[in-house]
């Protein structure tokens, strides 16, 4: 019926703009979230830097690969954590655990010098890397460089809890949208249009009093 098709269209035709609004604003949100929890981690591993870097440094001066070993082996435990890469001072890797990216293709066989970002967007690898500086007798030495690495899955794994309320918040607000523009579409257009369109059926012109 011309009234039932009218108010459908209409309805349609809102709900289109309304779900694709709600679809824009969702995945700006998904997208905010996981790149403020990428920088958050990044920042977790510029920090380990400071908590770390000292006995790594002191390991690898004296020669204590097994302590290096479980200082590398340590820092992989931590959940944010991907992979790790621990070279001394002749370039040469002491450890390499979890998942990482080529450090000689990155930096051939040369040392860090500076602290620095590290990212491969097709493996969704990123990470921090920086130089291990001993100091003695008030001279500075080069004793090697760490790699530390996390991931786009660890974003994602921090983040999944924040998708679901925001996939479902959307849900359930689309969901009671729906039933009010239901009822009120029935109650404001098609209830009206149907009066509307029995009373000009009903209407006799023959006699129009």
């Amino acid at each position: 019926m011309l009234q039932k098709s009218l108010s459908k269209k209409l309805l349609t035709n809102v709900l289109s703009v309304y779900f694709l609004l709600t679809f824009i604003v969702t995945c700006g949100q998904v997208f905010a979230e996981y790149y403020n929890a990428k920088d958050f981690i990044r920042d977790e591993l510029t920090t380990l830097q400071k908590t770390f870097s000292g006995s790594l440094t002191r390991a690898i001066w004296e020669l204590n690969t097994q302590q290096t070993v479980t200082i590398a082996e340590g820092l992989l435990a931590i959940p944010s954590i991907e992979g790790i890469i621990v070279r001394d001072d002749s370039g040469e890797v002491i450890s390499q655990l979890g998942r990482s990216l080529d450090i000689v293709e990155l930096y051939s066989e040369q040392l860090v010098q500076h602290s620095s970002l590290i990212e491969d967007a097709p493996s969704g690898l990123f990470g921090y890397t920086f130089p291990l500086i001993f100091e003695f007798s008030g001279r500075a030495t080069q004793v090697g460089d760490v790699t530390l690495f996390s991931s786009r899955e660890v974003v994602l794994s921090r983040i999944m809890i924040s998708i679901y309320f925001l996939i479902g918040n959307a849900f359930i607000k689309t969901t009671f949208l729906i039933i009010l523009f239901l009822l009120a579409f029935r109650r404001l257009l098609t209830e009206p249009l149907t009066d509307l369109t029995q009373q000009i059926e009903d209407l006799e012109l023959d006699d129009l009093e």
